[in-house]
């Protein structure tokens, strides 16, 4: 009978190995652990318990136990430490202790318990513990059983617990790479598509496409290459001649299966064996730089708008200087006069542009301020009419306020300056036609419209005008600016807590700027300095 009880413990052992070698999830493999321990030797209850270093140690998983059972072996683990080595018969000891104040307790289901530690290569990973609830003594072959089982569970919960790393590992990498702005690409040696972010799916319009099928050639086409070799250029050159060399190529790649094309910087690096010997992967790290390009270009432009726009004034200021200081010249007054007016409104037109590059300049720097008082914008924009009359020609500027209108608190010299730009801006775009500066208000803002009858603006326009530097392209050569105007006044409107916007006009053509203030300042005193950054 002992005989026939050995060999289906022996077969039941081969069994639970292969049950055991056939699980990586660690919740599962415990619970099926705990069960065939207890089954193995046959108890009625146990738990296992894993240590670590950071948490010291835990009871994954029980069977049968009662909930004070649980709170009395929480508690006794609570005050065992380890670190992190151990020999089989120091952990015994403690398990055998807790087991011996587990009997002391005289529990009706606990009469008797056997524990096992399971230690991988000398490191303590936790225990196995099995209770009976009759007293009879463990024999030495259910010891032996019970640990040539451990051992097997041991080395099964180990890999389970590396297969959990593992997982966590890839959730983090996962993880980093979905939240990385630039576009990545994963391939083989064979340059096969293992997997690619969501920055590059949104970049490459590739949301419909299988990239499993793909190779690195299917998704970046280059249309033009400004520097560096393509990879398969490179890798013919001996690329990579190290573990951290990189290899890095910028032009425009097509968009996937489209015309459309980016520019981009593409920067390769390989992932090493462990030996480094071979290449195991290949990481593309793909970034657009379509808005280096664009600020490269804008700032290209300025500098070419800027220079020209300076350098005209102070030619004309130069001639007309030279020609009035003409030894053998005898002007008359009116000539003397005229000649003085054009070198005043030239040099008008270039404090304008210092001006405006200084505004630009402080707004940058987070320095440009407001000095706020009461003011009634029905007389600024009548001051500031007056003042624009001259630059006008046949043009009319026109008002339509209201009557009472409010008073608001503002920095007048400020509104004045949007003011002047937005209907410098009506003057140069809307030779024709006139200019009507129109008010209204609510309950919270008080509105000012700068309507024209010029033709309008084009759907770009409309979205850029009030960006740094920008120049509507049509009128950009015929039509003398900075395009720092509108990008002041938007920053001047938002500093006093208001908007700005522009529309074309649907009842004719032309253009309406609008910019609204609130009525109400939540600051009590006056000539309030407020920081505009």
């Amino acid at each position: 009978m002992l005989q026939d009880i050995r060999i289906r413990q022996r077969d039941y052992l081969i069994k639970i190995t292969q049950i055991l070698t056939q699980e990586l999830e660690l919740e599962p493999l415990l619970w099926q652990v705990i069960q065939m321990a207890v089954d193995l030797v046959g108890g009625e209850s146990g738990f296992i318990a894993l240590y670590s270093e950071s948490s010291g140690w835990q009871i994954q998983t029980q069977l049968n136990l009662t909930e004070p059972e649980l709170k009395y072996i929480e508690t006794y683990l609570a005050g065992l430490t380890n670190i992190g080595t151990a020999s089989e018969t120091s952990e015994l000891l403690s398990i055998n202790m807790l087991i011996k104040r587990m009997r002391s307790l005289n529990l009706p289901d606990i009469a008797d318990g056997i524990g096992i530690p399971l230690i991988n290569r000398d490191k303590l990973i936790g225990a196995i513990v099995v209770f009976r609830g009759y007293r009879v003594n463990f024999t030495p072959y259910e010891k032996s059983i019970l640990k040539s089982f451990t051992d097997q569970a041991t080395i099964a919960i180990n890999n389970s617990m590396l297969y959990s790393d593992s997982l966590e590992e890839k959730k983090r990498l996962d993880a980093i790479i979905r939240s990385v702005a630039d576009g990545i690409i994963v391939m083989n040696i064979s340059h096969k598509v293992i997997l690619v972010n969501a920055a590059l799916t949104k970049m490459l319009h590739l949301e419909s496409v299988n990239i499993k099928n793909l190779y690195h050639d299917d998704i970046l086409k280059f249309k033009t290459i400004e520097d560096g070799l393509l990879l398969e250029e490179a890798e013919m050159g001996g690329w990579p001649l190290s573990p951290d060399s990189k290899h890095t190529v910028a032009g425009e790649i097509y968009k996937y299966q489209s015309d459309q094309t980016i520019p981009v910087n593409v920067s390769y690096t390989p992932v090493m064996t462990a030996d480094n010997q071979h290449i195991q992967n290949i990481i593309a790290l793909v970034r657009d730089v379509s808005k280096y390009k664009e600020a490269d270009e804008l700032k290209n432009t300025f500098i070419s708008t800027i220079s020209h726009e300076l350098k005209t004034p102070v030619a004309i200021i130069k001639g007309y200087a030279s020609t009035l200081n003409l030894e053998d010249a005898d002007w008359d007054d009116a000539v003397i006069k005229e000649s003085l007016n054009v070198i005043e409104e030239e040099a008008d037109r270039l404090t304008v542009m210092i001006n405006d590059l200084l505004d630009a300049s402080r707004l940058n720097s987070g320095s440009l301020k407001l000095y706020k008082t009461d003011v009634l914008l029905p007389e600024t924009c009548s001051g500031v009419r007056k003042h624009m009359l001259n630059q006008c020609g046949n043009q009319e500027i026109l008002l339509d306020f209201p009557d009472e209108f409010p008073i608001i608190s503002a920095d007048e010299d400020r509104i004045r300056q949007v003011l002047i730009n937005l209907i410098s801006n009506a003057v140069k775009y809307a030779a024709e036609g006139n200019i009507t500066i129109k008010g209204s208000f609510d309950d919270q803002w008080a509105y000012i419209s700068v309507i024209d009858e010029g033709p309008g603006l084009s759907p770009e326009d409309l979205i850029h005008v009030f960006d740094r530097f920008y120049r509507a392209k049509k009128t950009s050569n015929s039509v003398k600016g900075t395009g720092l105007g509108l990008f002041l006044c938007k920053a001047i409107i938002e500093a006093h807590g208001g908007k700005i916007r522009v529309d074309n006009r649907t009842d004719t053509h032309g253009a309406a700027f609008t910019f609204c203030l609130p009525r109400y300042d939540t600051d009590s005193q006056k000539r309030q300095m407020i920081d505009l950054s």
